[in-house]
């Protein structure tokens, strides 16, 4: 009935279980390939969100071709609450391929995250009071957000004619959405102002029926009472996930501050050993000391961490020397290679992963194609289980998101086997 298309997995993740959260029977695959099964609502989480384009295309539509085969009623584009991109894409490129291929006319852009004060006001981006642009996440290795005028970087991605859905438009209801998009009948893409939870509410009153919307999680949360209520879902399905025992390990290949604070705070009861990715390049053999450093603590019966963060000026100057994509590309194989060892030859079963980026690549070096999802709980937190070959309970997370102490809560509570009534009278679940 809904097919979701997102550019990263922890933003697949997160989509997938708020969805679950409101009774939605929803099922996630990893990659554009064939899954294992669907169900009411379908997520593909993808890795194209800093892929070249030709790549984040041809990935795209694959999975779109397979949610049009299913009969997928409605298509959502899901990428970053901070519209994580470049000047060349991929937000813009995938956008325009999908409006062409479903052959429809426009498309709104809600990529606020109203929880963590991630909101747009006359198409800029805020995080709280500060505009994205003067944020740290200018200063992202991989997706430098220095404009804070969403308009603009949509523009400059997109051959399409990009608008604006003010906030004052918005708070007219969802009539007056509709009546804009049609009076500015020229204009394919509209970034769109939210400010505050209502706002997505209305958003999603305004979108139901159109075949195509794109945004961060958020406006999807708001989808499914009416979709109860319309008769499209028949009812609230339980909510429900396994628990899953065994040793825990977190892996971080995030360069946030939020994700340094989180680990700082990990590390005052439990080990970290990290990696200098420039010992690497300098022949180092540090993926055999960081196995030995997880076999010693699994041992000894503690969680431990692996990270390769690193203070923002060494990145900056690995960066300089051999390339911001390849320094990427050599911390995601590092820790891919940890993650295989620590799973299968020392019997990790709970494992946190921080980074998008991060987070795909250790997914797919398991070799886990489909995800069993938890419900949504707040920002940064979304439990799920991989099945094969065995159980392993994840928590898979952006760099950006969760509460201090998020990796040894989440580890801690992947123990435990979730059951509960879907929620339906309010949203979120935390404010």
């Amino acid at each position: 009935m809904f097919g979701a298309i997102a550019d990263d997995l922890t933003g697949g993740l997160e989509l997938a279980s708020m969805l679950i959260a409101r009774g939605v029977p929803t099922t996630l695959s990893i990659g554009p390939g064939e899954p294992a099964r669907y169900g009411v609502a379908h997520v593909f989480a993808l890795k194209s969100r800093v892929a070249p384009t030709a790549e984040a295309l041809q990935a795209t539509l694959e999975a779109l071709e397979r949610l049009i085969e299913q009969g997928a009623r409605q298509i959502f584009f899901k990428y970053c609450a901070t519209f994580d991109s470049t000047p060349a894409g991929n937000i813009g490129p995938c956008a325009e391929a999908i409006l062409d291929r479903l052959g429809a006319r426009q498309a709104l852009f809600a990529p606020a995250l109203c929880e963590t004060r991630r909101t747009v006001y006359q198409g800029h981006m805020f995080g709280g009071a500060q505009l994205l642009g003067e944020s740290p996440k200018r200063f992202d290795p991989l997706t430098p957000m220095t404009d804070s005028n969403l308009v603009r970087v949509l523009q400059a991605q997109s051959r399409k004619t990009v608008g604006l859905v003010d906030y004052a438009v918005i708070d007219r209801g969802p009539e007056a959405i509709r009546s804009h998009l049609d009076a500015n009948i020229e204009t394919s893409f509209f970034i769109c102002d939210t400010l505050y939870e209502h706002h997505f509410s209305t958003l999603a009153a305004a979108i139901v029926d159109t075949p195509f919307v794109t945004g961060n999680s958020s406006v999807t949360a708001h989808l499914p009472p009416l979709w109860f209520k319309n008769g499209l879902v028949p009812s609230p399905a339980p909510v429900r996930l396994d628990g899953v025992e065994g040793p825990g390990a977190v892996l971080v290949g995030s360069l946030a501050d939020q994700t340094a604070a989180q680990l700082d705070r990990f590390a005052q009861l439990n080990g970290v050993f990290t990696i200098d990715v420039a010992e690497a390049y300098a022949g180092r053999d540090i993926v055999a000391e960081a196995k030995r450093f997880a076999e010693a603590a699994i041992a000894s019966g503690r969680d431990f961490a692996i990270s390769t963060a690193l203070p923002q000026e060494r990145v900056e100057s690995l960066q300089a020397v051999y390339g911001r994509l390849e320094i990427a590309a050599k911390v995601e194989a590092i820790l891919s290679e940890v993650a295989r060892s620590i799973v299968f030859d020392f019997g990790v079963r709970r494992l946190v992963v921080a980074g998008g980026e991060t987070s795909g690549s250790v997914v797919r070096a398991l070799g886990v194609t489909d995800l069993d999802v938890g419900p949504y709980r707040e920002p940064g937190f979304s439990r799920s289980v991989a099945v094969q070959p065995f159980p392993i309970a994840l928590m898979l997370k952006s760099g950006k998101l969760g509460s201090p102490d998020i990796f040894a809560s989440a580890l801690d509570d992947m123990r435990r086997p979730i059951a509960q009534e879907p929620l339906l009278d309010r949203w979120p679940p935390k404010v």
